[in-house]
Protein backbone atom coordinates (compact mmCIF):
# COMPACT_ATOMS: atom_id res chain seq x y z
CA UNK A 1 0.00 0.00 0.00
CA UNK A 2 1.64 3.04 -1.31
CA UNK A 3 1.78 5.94 1.10
CA UNK A 4 3.52 9.45 -0.05
CA UNK A 5 4.19 12.56 1.58
CA UNK A 6 5.56 15.99 0.51
CA UNK A 7 6.50 18.91 2.59
CA UNK A 8 5.39 22.17 0.42
CA UNK A 9 6.01 26.07 1.80
CA UNK A 10 3.42 27.84 -0.60
CA UNK A 11 3.68 31.32 -2.08
CA UNK A 12 2.96 33.15 0.72
CA UNK A 13 4.91 30.90 3.29
CA UNK A 14 2.15 28.84 4.35
CA UNK A 15 3.61 25.20 4.73
CA UNK A 16 1.29 22.18 3.69
CA UNK A 17 1.48 18.34 3.71
CA UNK A 18 0.37 16.92 0.54
CA UNK A 19 0.01 12.76 0.78
CA UNK A 20 -1.11 10.01 -1.39
CA UNK A 21 -2.64 6.35 -1.19
CA UNK A 22 -2.78 4.43 -3.82
CA UNK A 23 -4.17 0.83 -2.91
CA UNK A 24 -2.54 -2.18 -3.48
CA UNK A 25 -5.58 -4.61 -4.53
CA UNK A 26 -8.37 -1.61 -5.38
CA UNK A 27 -6.04 0.65 -6.56
CA UNK A 28 -8.29 3.59 -5.57
CA UNK A 29 -6.10 6.57 -5.22
CA UNK A 30 -6.71 9.74 -2.01
CA UNK A 31 -4.95 12.80 -2.37
CA UNK A 32 -4.75 14.38 1.13
CA UNK A 33 -3.39 18.06 2.22
CA UNK A 34 -3.17 18.60 5.61
CA UNK A 35 -5.48 16.02 6.91
CA UNK A 36 -8.11 16.70 4.86
CA UNK A 37 -9.28 14.55 1.63
CA UNK A 38 -9.09 16.51 -1.86
CA UNK A 39 -9.37 14.05 -4.65
CA UNK A 40 -10.57 10.51 -4.33
CA UNK A 41 -10.15 8.06 -7.51
CA UNK A 42 -11.02 4.62 -7.93
CA UNK A 43 -9.52 1.73 -9.93
CA UNK A 44 -6.31 3.94 -10.66
CA UNK A 45 -4.17 1.13 -12.89
CA UNK A 46 -2.42 3.42 -15.45
CA UNK A 47 -0.23 6.94 -15.41
CA UNK A 48 -2.11 10.09 -14.13
CA UNK A 49 -1.73 13.53 -13.28
CA UNK A 50 -3.88 15.09 -10.16
CA UNK A 51 -3.71 19.38 -9.80
CA UNK A 52 -4.64 21.02 -6.63
CA UNK A 53 -4.15 24.74 -6.06
CA UNK A 54 -1.86 25.57 -2.58
CA UNK A 55 -1.72 29.01 -2.11
CA UNK A 56 -1.99 29.89 -5.40
CA UNK A 57 0.21 27.28 -6.58
CA UNK A 58 -0.40 24.74 -9.37
CA UNK A 59 0.71 21.62 -7.28
CA UNK A 60 0.67 18.32 -9.71
CA UNK A 61 0.87 14.98 -8.07
CA UNK A 62 1.62 12.01 -10.59
CA UNK A 63 1.70 8.83 -10.80
CA UNK A 64 3.39 6.82 -13.25
CA UNK A 65 3.06 3.10 -14.51
CA UNK A 66 5.72 1.60 -15.08
CA UNK A 67 4.46 -1.84 -15.78
CA UNK A 68 3.08 -4.44 -13.78
CA UNK A 69 2.10 -3.54 -10.27
CA UNK A 70 4.37 -0.74 -10.19
CA UNK A 71 4.19 2.75 -10.29
CA UNK A 72 6.29 5.66 -9.42
CA UNK A 73 5.08 8.68 -7.80
CA UNK A 74 6.08 12.47 -7.57
CA UNK A 75 4.66 16.04 -7.03
CA UNK A 76 5.86 19.38 -8.43
CA UNK A 77 5.04 23.10 -8.69
CA UNK A 78 4.24 23.84 -12.43
CA UNK A 79 5.68 27.11 -13.05
CA UNK A 80 5.11 27.10 -16.43
CA UNK A 81 0.89 26.48 -16.62
CA UNK A 82 -1.19 29.92 -17.09
CA UNK A 83 -2.43 30.39 -14.02
CA UNK A 84 -3.00 34.01 -12.40
CA UNK A 85 0.52 33.75 -9.82
CA UNK A 86 2.56 32.82 -12.87
CA UNK A 87 1.39 35.25 -15.00
CA UNK A 88 2.40 37.65 -12.73
CA UNK A 89 5.98 36.05 -12.29
CA UNK A 90 6.50 36.22 -16.21
CA UNK A 91 5.41 40.47 -16.21
CA UNK A 92 7.66 40.79 -13.23
CA UNK A 93 10.53 38.87 -15.47
CA UNK A 94 9.52 40.62 -18.45
CA UNK A 95 9.81 44.31 -16.54
CA UNK A 96 13.00 43.20 -14.83
CA UNK A 97 14.43 42.46 -18.47
CA UNK A 98 13.29 46.08 -19.87
CA UNK A 99 14.98 47.78 -16.66
CA UNK A 100 18.17 45.99 -17.23
CA UNK A 101 18.42 46.83 -21.35
CA UNK A 102 17.66 50.25 -20.41
CA UNK A 103 20.25 50.61 -17.88
CA UNK A 104 22.59 48.61 -20.63
CA UNK A 105 21.72 51.50 -23.27
CA UNK A 106 22.14 54.18 -20.30
CA UNK A 107 25.52 52.82 -19.56
CA UNK A 108 26.64 52.91 -22.91
CA UNK A 109 25.55 56.12 -23.37
CA UNK A 110 27.87 57.76 -20.31
CA UNK A 111 30.43 55.49 -22.01
CA UNK A 112 30.30 57.32 -25.46
CA UNK A 113 30.00 60.56 -23.87
CA UNK A 114 32.54 60.02 -21.74
CA UNK A 115 34.98 58.66 -24.53
CA UNK A 116 34.06 62.02 -26.57
CA UNK A 117 34.75 64.26 -24.31
CA UNK A 118 38.54 63.21 -24.03
CA UNK A 119 38.81 62.71 -27.44
CA UNK A 120 37.32 66.08 -27.84
CA UNK A 121 40.17 67.12 -24.70
CA UNK A 122 43.07 65.79 -26.70
CA UNK A 123 42.58 67.99 -30.05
Amino acid sequence: MPQYSWNITGHQGTSYTLGLFHGDKTQHVVLHCNDKVVQIDFGVRESKTYSVFLDHELCEVSIDHTGGNHYDYSCRINHEAQTPLNKLRQSHRESQTRLEKTRMVVAGCVVLLVFFFLLGGAF
